[in-house]
């Protein structure tokens, strides 16, 4: 991760993803961690930015993108105490758009009560058990293989198999795949995680079997052994859990929004303002 991207991100974030309001008291366990000419930054305000982050650095430890944050909060702070100095905080331009940002958080603050009271544990186990029956199992296998360069090494191979010979040695000793330190285990998988060429005959395999010839695809030849068989299931309830959580969470506040629009008197105009016109439906292409 280059770092002048980050402080990018963290810039945009810091500017337009959070509220243009000064924190002036903190709690004994949210420390200082910064002033600028006597107006403190504290803890929580590295926290509530690091939380407006894209997800990909939300998940970062808050101290690597520390230092990134608070550079960023003391930039904020100093242009807005530039900015209040010469009232720009008393034009009408910022006031509509701290209107906005209010309704903005506003809005989110009762989405999120309203889902943290009805996106209960027992909601999404219920959902869970609803969903996890329309689950298709698959057949999967467990499969080690050997990866070689050429035709007649696979072939070598396969005689020492034949002859009684380990093929977890034979993978750690021969094979130029990443699995070889596995003895050549590729755990479980099922159709369409493979090649067509590896897929095909792994498939065709039995349970213990090894394949009897040589198998090409686009990384070499491969001699495959099949461990075991089985039929997949589905993900479990805590592996299930965040995505299920985001599926009743849309749900309850599609709900929400449809029920307040359903009984408020709603009246749209054109962008100049004027009373709305009449539109012709366009016709359907090719008709």
């Amino acid at each position: 991760m280059r770092y002048s991207n980050l402080a990018a991100i963290v810039a945009a974030s810091v500017l337009f993803g959070l509220p243009a309001t000064a924190q002036n008291t903190a709690a004994p366990a949210d420390p200082v961690v910064a002033s600028v000419n006597g107006v403190k930054i504290y803890r929580s305000d590295v926290s509530a930015a690091h939380g407006q982050l894209p997800e990909q650095y939300r998940k970062l430890p808050i101290d690597q993108v520390f230092q990134p944050i608070v550079n960023q909060l003391i930039r904020t702070k100093i242009l807005s105490v530039k900015a209040r100095a010469d009232k720009l905080d008393q034009t009408d331009n910022y006031k509509k758009r701290m209107v906005l940002i209010q309704e903005r958080l506003l809005g989110e603050a009762l989405l999120a009560k309203l889902i943290g009271e009805k996106v209960t544990d027992d909601v999404l186990r219920a959902r869970y058990e609803k969903n996890s029956a329309q689950y298709p199992t698959k057949e999967e296998i467990r499969a080690r293989h050997i990866l070689v360069k050429t035709e007649d090494e696979a072939n070598d191979l396969i005689k020492r198999l034949v002859a009684g010979a380990d093929f977890a040695n034979l993978a750690t000793e021969n094979s130029t795949g990443p699995s070889k330190t596995r003895g050549g285990d590729l755990d479980y998988f099922g159709r369409g995680q493979m090649v067509p060429q590896f897929e095909e005959a792994a498939f065709a395999l039995a349970k213990g079997e090894f394949t009897q010839k040589p198998v090409r695809s686009p990384f070499g030849w491969h001699v495959i052994k099949v461990e075991d068989k089985r039929q997949s299931k589905p993900p479990s309830f805590e592996e299930s859990r965040t995505k299920l959580g985001q599926e009743v969470s849309q749900e309850v506040a599609a709900e929400l929004v449809k029920n307040l629009m359903e009984n408020a008197k709603i009246e749209r105009f054109e962008a100049d303002g004027s009373a709305p016109r009449m539109r012709r439906i366009q016709p359907a292409p090719g008709k």
